[in-house]
């Protein structure tokens, strides 16, 4: 949703947010050289990547050091670059004084600028299990609700890599108008049931998930080991029934192998993002 600045500009929409998260450490470096170093399930992100130009061009420079590792690659589906943009800008916000919202809201500037993404940070921040956002816009303005995730175990399955850039050039309002009636069904009744039937058919619709893959999971569904699934972009979730969770996986191993595919293991996310001071002396 399109306003008149990127603060203001923010979507409407639902999400299953998962662990293992990315886990950034922030030093001040004063009077020394300040560096990045943000890696992504073991690859190196560089500085020159769209997401880091567009926050650290907001922040004006950076006076801290990040470090970051994430579980999880870049341009998949998994909302990595608004982790790192988070990452930066509450690092070097914290070193000003700014609160977590404050410096939260420059990480979204910064993905609304750089075109990758609309609500991952605002659902990073406020949100846990399964998030529902409600008003669009930064933190501060946008409005998000969590609902608890009965689900032990979630896995993932990745397809490849689509920047959101690609995914929004070639899709464009075609993805708003498909999201609409389903994120309606889904606020009026936020359940991970509802969530997981709603964003199948979105999945579908889109060209998200291929002939192969649908076949796949609806069978799973239709044997009771899978309680739902759905793609975004190029990363498969996948929801076993806690009661049929090993078959599920060996199933999900069996075809990981075949296609060549990552098969890697999630549980729902019981808090937003957390921030944790840590200090030192030195005699």
């Amino acid at each position: 949703m399109w306003r008149g600045s990127p603060r203001e500009t923010g979507s409407l929409g639902a999400g299953l947010l998962l662990e293992p998260p990315a886990v950034a450490e922030v030093y001040e470096c004063p009077g020394g050289e300040c560096g990045l170093r943000v890696r992504a399930c073991g690859e190196l992100v560089s500085a020159s990547t769209s997401i880091v130009k567009h926050v650290v061009e907001l922040l004006g420079g950076l006076n801290v050091d990040v470090s970051l590792e994430s579980p999880a690659p870049l341009a998949v589906g998994y909302a990595v670059s608004a982790a790192i943009a988070l990452a930066i800008a509450i690092g070097e916000g914290s070193r000003r004084g700014w609160s977590v919202e404050a410096s939260a809201a420059v990480a979204h500037e910064a993905e609304v600028l750089a075109g990758t993404g609309l609500g991952d940070v605002v659902a990073m921040v406020y949100g846990r299990g399964l998030e529902l956002r409600l008003a669009p816009g930064a933190p501060g303005l946008a409005r998000v609700e969590s609902f608890p995730v009965n689900a032990k175990t979630i896995y993932s399955l990745e397809l490849g890599r689509m920047a959101t850039t690609e995914m929004h050039r070639a899709l464009g309002e075609k993805l708003v108008a498909l999201a609409a009636p389903r994120w309606q069904r889904i606020a009026e009744n936020p359940n991970l049931d509802t969530f997981l039937r709603e964003a199948r058919e979105f999945s579908v619709e889109a060209g998200f998930a291929p002939d192969w893959l649908r076949e796949k999971l609806d069978r799973l569904v239709s044997r009771g080991l899978v309680r739902g699934w759905y793609v975004k972009k190029r990363v498969a979730i996948v929801v076993p029934e806690d009661d049929a969770a090993g078959e599920a996986r060996e199933e999900l191993e069996a075809l990981a192998a075949k296609r060549g595919l990552r098969l890697r293991r999630h549980r729902p996310a019981g808090s937003p993002l957390s921030v944790e001071p840590c200090y030192s002396s030195f005699m």
